[in-house]
């Protein structure tokens, strides 16, 4: 990986791949003692559903994040999110439930009122968070992403 120019990352395998397997096995346990209970149904097409979005998140091109010079790209279930990095101030991490993760706030002029905004500040304080560390530690991706910051507001 070099520090110059654009990278893109990817979320791990093993980490996408554990949530599907458990889902997988809930759902067999589900139709394994089915009773014809609205439980048991429920059970299954919750983990059902849960493992359409696994198998949909390690799909090629689905989830990345992509650093470059302007700033970065969020994609996550084919959906692609961008932000400027003139936009954000501070980079830092936070644990919610002991999930270490990359999180950020906002430049002064962009801060925002935005309900998700507001949710987040509250939970974590900070502005917004990555959804994945992408095969990084949460500390090496916060410095990762701070270097490109810093080198952008350069010039």
């Amino acid at each position: 990986m070099s520090h110059s120019g654009e990278q893109i990352l990817r979320p791990s395998r093993w980490k996408t791949s554990l949530p599907l397997f458990v889902s997988l096995a809930f759902v067999t346990i589900g139709i394994v003692v089915m009773d014809g209970s609205w439980m048991a149904l429920l059970a299954i097409a919750f983990f059902g559903l849960g493992s359409l979005v696994f198998v949909v998140t390690i799909l090629p091109g689905a989830t990345h994040l992509r650093l470059h010079a302007d700033g970065f790209e969020m994609r996550t279930l084919f959906k692609t999110s961008h932000c400027r990095w003139s936009n954000i101030g501070e980079i830092g991490v936070t644990s919610v439930h002991m999930n270490r993760m990359v999180a950020f706030n906002f430049a002064e002029p962009c801060r925002s009122q935005h309900r998700a905004v507001v949710v987040s500040r509250a939970l974590t304080g900070w502005d917004g968070a990555l959804p994945d560390t992408y095969g990084m530690a949460a500390r090496d991706l916060a410095a990762l992403m701070t270097m490109y910051r810093d080198r952008a507001m350069r010039g």
